[in-house]
């Protein structure tokens, strides 16, 4: 019974109306007045949705795992970009997460919940940092000063990726106060079983995701400080972060109450607006030799009945007669809600230790980020895979083998598109492409040119017009130069 109410919970939480700046300042958040408790199981659901939703779902057609055919998807297709498509992952960062995370670092203040602040904190670095690589400028020293500002400033997004920072180390200081209230069962990012059993175990991994998220955040910046953001990224690896894939999180929403892509994949929008693609089909067919694939294949796309993967390709307009529907790494109730994976962290010291001339350090890290994957997502490792793609050395690694190879590993995540953007030639059109190299959709609405960024959400637009950028989707985000 106890689980069912808290499901109940934080299926209300969840699903509770995403409400713009406007509508939040006349109706608060339902959260406001609820227990610290009760406000940080919502937050944390509302936050794995948050990157794992519509976001993930149009950013994964961008990255081409996906192939629009109908509706909004269909648009972001063909780069035709509307603006409700911000709308779900804008609303749900800033109303059911940011004005928590408000509450909960508030109510810590008061209760000496330290240890929940600190966990707070680190969600809203990852959020602001994720909303900065979407959106460029947005709303932050203002956003939820509700009472006396109903149209707040756009904040400059450099400067809060230093904020991310800042937070991150705040974060990682909260936790590391000695006395506490301390979360339990109603973390589902790191879940433990009494506050004891969290202190002693979920506590440190926070920690440890912290510092991953700083070296993900320092390697956004390979474009426009080389040096300085891959010497970032490894010292925040080497203070200490995942050391196996039993470190990351691995958010289960349980039996009664599925992660993001389950429910989407299982509506009329999963089932009619999105096909797998078949450019990542090919990918992964045949990748080791002819005739043997790669192991992720059935696990990432569900063969048909007669064992075969049938694609849809860019641009079509329907889905192949048989064609095939998302595999069961993520296609199931049970799934895994990512984060960031411990085989994301050791792509990012590779390509962080590459840049340096640390050569040895990054073919290690690489072939460490290969096997982890494997055993991720297919529980197991394949010898003919880690001969051929997992064997590198310092002689033979390349910034083109490293992206291809986490491009696989990111599957139908919004961080694979972040990467594409900083893989292509600093300083090149739109129309050149990132590694993995994409081709546009042959009916694309911007002559050929590949989307920078998301624009702004149309309840934004409306509500906030004095202060709203203009801006389109083919301009780019602070660090893609």
């Amino acid at each position: 019974m106890k689980n069912k109410i808290f499901s109940f919970i934080l299926m209300l939480f969840v699903l509770i109306s995403c409400e713009s700046f406007d509508e939040i300042n006349t109706n608060p958040n339902q959260a406001t007045d609820a227990s610290i408790q009760v406000i940080f199981p919502a937050v944390t659901a509302s936050f794995a949705y948050g990157l794992n939703g519509e976001s993930a779902q149009f950013t994964s057609i961008l990255m081409q795992y996906l192939t629009g055919v109908l509706g909004d998807q269909q648009q972001v297709n063909n780069y035709a970009f509307i603006a409700d498509m911000s709308d779900a992952t804008w609303n749900r960062f800033y109303a059911n997460c940011l004005l928590n995370i408000n509450n909960i670092k508030e109510k810590s203040a008061d209760l000496g919940a330290t240890h929940y602040a600190g966990a707070a904190k680190i969600m809203e670095a990852i959020i602001i940092g994720y909303s900065v690589d979407l959106w460029n400028d947005i709303p932050y020293s203002e956003a939820l000063q509700l009472d006396n500002i109903r149209q707040p400033r756009f904040d400059d997004a450099a400067q809060l990726y230093q904020r991310v920072q800042q937070l991150l180390d705040e974060g990682i200081a909260d936790l590391n106060a000695q006395s506490s209230t301390s979360p339990s069962t109603n973390d589902l990012i790191y879940r433990a079983a009494s506050e004891v059993q969290w202190v002693q175990n979920s506590r440190p991994k926070w920690i440890l995701l912290a510092r991953a998220m700083k070296a993900r955040f320092h390697n956004h910046l390979s474009k426009v400080d080389p040096q300085g953001s891959a010497t970032a990224a490894l010292a925040a690896i080497d203070a200490g972060s995942f050391t196996s894939n039993a470190d990351h999180p691995n958010v289960l929403f349980g039996s009664e109450f599925a992660g993001p892509w389950f429910p989407f994949f299982q509506t009329t929008f999963g089932e009619n607006n999105v096909a797998i693609s078949q450019r990542f089909i090919d990918l992964l067919k045949d990748r080791i030799d002819p005739g043997i694939d790669d192991p992720r294949l059935p696990f990432f796309v569900s063969p048909t009945t007669a064992g075969l993967y049938v694609g849809t390709p860019n641009g079509s307009t329907s889905r192949p007669q048989g064609s095939v529907i998302p595999g069961p790494y993520l296609n199931r109730r049970e799934a895994p809600t990512p984060i960031l994976n411990y085989s994301e962290l050791k792509f990012i010291e590779a390509e962080a230790a590459l840049r340096l001339g640390q050569n040895d350090r990054a073919a290690n890290a690489f072939n460490a980020a290969v096997a982890a994957s494997l055993q991720r997502v297919t529980g197991s490792l394949d010898a003919g895979y880690i001969a051929k793609f997992g064997s590198e050395t310092g002689g033979t690694l390349t910034l083109a083998k490293i992206m291809e190879e986490k491009h696989i590993d990111m599957f139908l995540q919004a961080e694979a598109w972040t990467d594409w953007r900083r893989s292509t030639p600093q300083g090149s059109p739109n129309t050149v492409s990132g590694i993995p190299t994409l081709i546009p959709s042959p009916s694309n609405t911007t002559q050929g040119a590949f989307p920078r960024r998301f624009i702004y959400p149309n309840r934004e637009v409306v509500n906030n017009s004095s202060n709203v950028p203009n801006v389109n989707n083919l301009d780019r985000v602070f660090w893609d130069r």
